[in-house]
C-alpha cells in the first residue's frame, strides 16, 4: 500500500470523504466542516506527500500518532 492509499484508508476510518474529482486530483472532506482539502492523486515528491500530511493534520486529521495541528505556534 502506497503513502497516499495509507493517507486514504487513515481519512476515511476517522470519517473523512476522500473523492476523485474530474481533473484527477483528490478532495479530502473533513466531517467537522473545516475547509476542503485538495491533492493530485499522485503526488510528484517527497514534499508533496509531506505538504499533504500538513494540510491534512492542520485541517483536523490525526495520521499514526501525529500531533493535532495547534495554532498557538
Amino acid at each position: 500500500m502506497t503513502d497516499l492509499q495509507q493517507l486514504v484508508a487513515a481519512a476515511r476510518k476517522a470519517g473523512w470523504s476522500v473523492q476523485q474529482r474530474h481533473g484527477g486530483h483528490l478532495c479530502w472532506r473533513p466531517p467537522n466542516r473545516a475547509p476542503l482539502v485538495f491533492s493530485a492523486s499522485s503526488p510528484s515528491d517527497w514534499r508533496a506527500q509531506a505538504n499533504l500530511r500538513a494540510s491534512l493534520r492542520r485541517a483536523g486529521l490525526i495520521i499514526n500518532g501525529d500531533r493535532p495541528h495547534d495554532d498557538r505556534s
